[in-house]
This record gives structure tokens, sequence and C-alpha cells, in this order.
């Protein structure tokens, strides 16, 4: 029984077996077919010699897309946003929150006229006035944060497609990674992101 192999259709044919063999097939040993195409070496992908005969080599490496770096990166500033405030509606309370302890606290703290959005949080012995201001500092972490994500992830985004419009792929990874880090990084211990 003689093998053969075609590069162009990438399968083994057996002659008299298989009727249409291509043109391209060559006869391929069983210890080749063994080793290349029934049992591959884990890893690695099939190619061909400059005989057409089938060999294994290591995978080509991928080569991300600025897009596809930029997706990364958007995802990561998402993920962080969402961490910090949980869902949109309780991005609304938070500012809710923060706008009535603000004028709260802008009022001198009256003890008549405390805000409910305050109230709500003057708990386990916080008084009116610590509950407002724990509201602001948490605001404004939170707001340092946001900003921090924005400039972060836009500055980084425009370095990528610099990067890679001049070639500089393995760069341009390595900076992709650095903001990930470093959006994960600014919300740390912010709102919801708290530990």
């Amino acid at each position: 029984m003689q093998r053969f192999y075609s590069k162009s259709t990438g399968t083994t044919y057996i002659e008299g077996f298989h009727a249409d063999i291509p043109a391209d097939a060559v006869q391929i040993s069983n210890e080749r077919y063994n080793e290349v195409i029934a049992n591959p070496s884990a890893g690695r992908v099939r190619s061909h010699d400059a005989d057409g005969l089938p060999i294994l080599i290591d995978p080509p490496v991928k080569v991300p897309t600025v897009e596809a770096l930029c997706d990364n990166i958007d995802a990561a500033a998402d993920a962080a946003r969402a961490r910090v405030a949980g869902d949109p509606l309780r991005a609304v309370e938070y500012d809710r929150a923060r706008i009535e302890a603000q004028a709260f606290a802008d009022a001198g703290y009256p003890a008549d006229a405390v805000p409910r959005t305050v109230a709500a949080w003057a708990i386990n012995g916080r008084t009116a006035q610590q509950a407002a201001d724990s509201i602001l500092a948490e605001a404004a972490a939170y707001t340092e944060a946001l900003y921090v994500i924005r400039e972060t992830r836009l500055a980084a985004k425009e370095q990528i497609r610099t990067l890679m419009t001049d070639g500089e792929v393995e760069q341009a990874q390595q900076l992709a990674e650095q903001t990930v880090a470093a959006i994960e990084a600014a919300v740390a211990g912010v709102g919801n992101a708290a530990a």
C-alpha cells in the first residue's frame, strides 16, 4: 500500500483506494505519516517542506491588531468602572448622594436639614457631618479614579496606534499590558472595588 500526500488539499491518499489523487501528491512514508499526521506533537502545526512533504513547525506568532490591543484596554476600563460603581443606577445614586452631601456641607451641616442620602449613611455611630464628609471623600476618590481611567486609556490607545504604525509590536503589547494594570490599580480600594 502506497500512501500519498497533497499539500494543496492537506490530505493523504492511498493508491488503489482513492480514485482521484491530486497532481501535486507525493509519496509519504508510514513513519512520516504517523509522526506528522496521525500523532502530531502537541503545540505544533502542519506545514510543508520544499518537496511538498508534510512537516511539523511551531505555530506562527500571532501579531495582534491595533483594534485588539485597544479593545483590551477599553474592556479593562469598562470592567474597572463597573467594579467601582456597580451598575449605572448605582452611579446615579452615588452622584445624588454627593450632590446632597455637598449642599449639606455648604449649608454648614444643619441638624434639622439632613438630606436622606446622608441620613442613610449616618449609621454605626457616624454623625450626619461624618456621613456627609465620608460621602464627599468617596466621591472625590471615585471621580479621580474615573479621570485616571480616562486619561490612561486614551493616552495609551494613541501611543499604541503610533507604535503599531512604526512596527513596534512588542512595545505596543507591553504598553497594553501595563495600561490594563494601571487601570486596575486606579480603582483599588475605591467605591465597590474597596475590599
